[in-house]
């Protein structure tokens, strides 16, 4: 299959959004894998309790846990494959809740709803709450800022 070009691929323009539209569910297996990963590879976060079941149980955690810095990274995977190569995240703001352990078949649903549309200058922005939820509960919840690209 030939590799798509940035302009063969599917953007989310200003003009076609509005306030109140919901973005379409993602969901995301949480396991042990992605959470080590996530920390030690990806965020270098080497605080045992990502890593190693033994420690985090000792310290009264069922299991290893997904750290911060792999939840805003899925959460921002998720905002830009939404809204394209054209788009660009400009401030992401969230707040963890339930943790994300890696328990058989659990995942996160990453959602999002438009809040705000407008204008800043040159730049044509949209205003979202964000959600990443799992079997527990929320996981995360936010507001993220992006810059989307416009028809004219």
């Amino acid at each position: 299959m030939a590799k798509k070009t940035a302009k063969e691929l599917k953007n989310i323009y200003w003009e076609d959004v509005k306030v109140g539209q919901d973005l379409p569910e993602k969901s995301r297996a949480i396991d042990t894998t992605l959470i080590i990963a996530g920390a030690i590879w990806a965020s270098h976060d080497f605080m045992p309790v990502h890593h190693s079941r033994d420690f985090a149980q000792g310290k009264g955690a069922p299991d290893i846990f997904m750290n911060i810095l792999t939840s805003n990274g899925l959460m921002a995977t998720y905002l830009e494959q939404w809204a394209g190569t054209e788009a660009e995240l400009r401030k992401m703001n969230i707040g963890l809740q339930v943790p994300n352990f890696p328990t058989p078949g659990n995942k996160m649903a990453m959602n999002a709803r438009i809040t705000k549309k407008y204008k800043d200058g040159k730049d044509h922005l949209i205003e979202l709450t964000i959600s990443g939820d799992n079997s527990m509960g929320p996981h995360v919840v936010g507001t993220a800022v992006m810059a989307l690209p416009t028809k004219g």
